[in-house]
């Protein structure tokens, strides 16, 4: 609009005019907030938080883990008459536990614990009697089952010292007590040829047991498993082969006294591995003999204890007070497979006190103070032995006769 037209206007007209700009001026300008603002994004609402819904973590899978079971093992077992004698209570019972009293917790958490039973245990009604012709009372079963004994061998050239009658009631007793396996000397045909299974911690052991001869003249075919029998050791290795992850041999075998591995254990030894033992146990020599690996079934190693040596005895030699407890750990991996791992030895001296007349005498009933130490707790029992030595000399001598495949404890 020309300035002299606006001019010419009277105020009335000028200030309707100016009115009405206005008006259009605050139209336009709403106009331009309302397209402005329609073209933000809306802003994010919070979901409402429920009290009953907590927020769920999700938990991991667990990864699968070896599992491991320890197997302890004891040799000898022999109640000579001193055991005896001091084992008798004033009623007329027997209890062989405080012997042992010492060595529970070293086999508190193994899952097998294997003990040789040298002798027969038929009781009273067989007469109790020791060397040579051996028969310990049923409180003796009794006992090493309550200090632990699970896998037991009655196979020795002991076991027929009474007799058939003797086995059966051996194992009689044995029946009552219920070890997780029991193999050896049989009260049937079909005894002898059934072996006894286990599971602990979902690996599966079997018990084989097998002696070189008998003191006493057997009067069957079963009584007593002997190695020499190679139809009965296929027979039961087979069995054992096909129905467990670890199969226990035990053998007794080997020249008495001697910490020699004779030509005979190595064959016996080597065929029993040949057939599928996992892990043999040597007993019967009455002292230790060295620790190997040898070739098993389908390339695997067989792990041999030759001998173990006594553990409850009162033979009179430091040798042969010298024994202990043989580990090892079957470990099953992940994939289900089973291995035989951590050979170690923690020794032990059986004492007894006898004073050097005593000895020099011959009497051997006047023993006393029986007791199985661990070396680590030996020393003072030692020191008031007969024996002029140390519990580190003997740490010298079992090192030195088992060899470097056992760790010793």
């Amino acid at each position: 609009m020309g300035g002299s037209r606006w001019r010419g206007l009277s105020l009335t007209r000028r200030r309707t005019i100016v009115g009405v700009i206005a008006i259009l001026l605050v139209v336009a300008g709403v106009g331009v907030w309302a397209l402005a603002t329609s073209a933000q994004p809306a802003a994010p609402v919070a979901a409402p938080r429920s009290s009953s819904s907590p927020e769920v973590t999700a938990t991991p899978t667990p990864t699968p883990t070896d599992t491991r079971v320890t197997v302890s093992a004891m040799g000898d077992m022999l109640p000579h008459d001193a055991v005896n004698q001091e084992a008798r209570q004033a009623d007329g019972s027997y209890n062989y536990t405080p012997f042992l009293s010492d060595l529970k917790p070293i086999i508190a958490s193994s899952g097998i614990v294997f003990c040789n039973q040298e002798v027969p245990s038929a009781g009273e009604a067989f007469g109790i009697t020791g060397y040579p012709s051996f028969n310990a009372p049923e409180q003796f079963a009794r006992d090493l089952s309550s200090f632990g004994c699970n896998a037991i061998n009655t196979a020795t050239n002991h076991s027929n010292d009474k007799g058939q009658g003797g086995i059966e009631g051996t194992r009689a007793v044995w029946d009552s007590i219920s070890p997780l396996l029991i193999s050896g000397a049989n009260r049937s045909p079909e005894e002898q040829n059934t072996v006894m299974f286990t599971e602990v911690d979902g690996i599966r052991f079997a018990l084989v047991s097998f002696a070189e001869y008998s003191n006493a003249a057997v009067s069957n075919d079963y009584s007593v498993n002997f190695y020499g029998n190679d139809g009965l050791v296929q027979n039961l290795m087979a069995q054992a082969d096909a129905g467990a992850d670890v199969v226990l041999v035990s053998m007794h075998w080997g020249t008495e006294y001697s910490n020699g591995v004779n030509a005979n254990q190595q064959a016996a030894a080597a065929r029993v591995a040949e057939l599928g033992a996992d892990v043999i146990i040597g007993t019967g020599p009455h002292v230790l003999e060295p620790v190997e690996w040898i070739p098993g079934a389908n390339g695997a190693q067989t792990l041999v204890w030759y001998s173990i040596g006594n553990l409850l005895s009162t033979q009179l030699e430091l040798p042969q007070l010298i024994g202990g407890v043989a580990q090892f750990d079957a470990v099953k991996k992940k994939d289900g497979t089973v291995t035989i791992e951590a050979p170690r030895f923690i020794p032990t001296y059986m004492h007894y006190e006898w004073t050097a007349e005593q000895a020099a005498a011959g009497d051997l009933l006047a023993r006393t103070n029986l007791h199985v130490y661990p070396f680590s707790a030996a020393a003072e029992a030692l020191s008031r032995s007969l024996f002029t030595t140390s519990v580190e000399e003997q740490y010298n001598y079992v090192r030195t006769v088992l060899g470097p495949v056992a760790t010793v404890e």
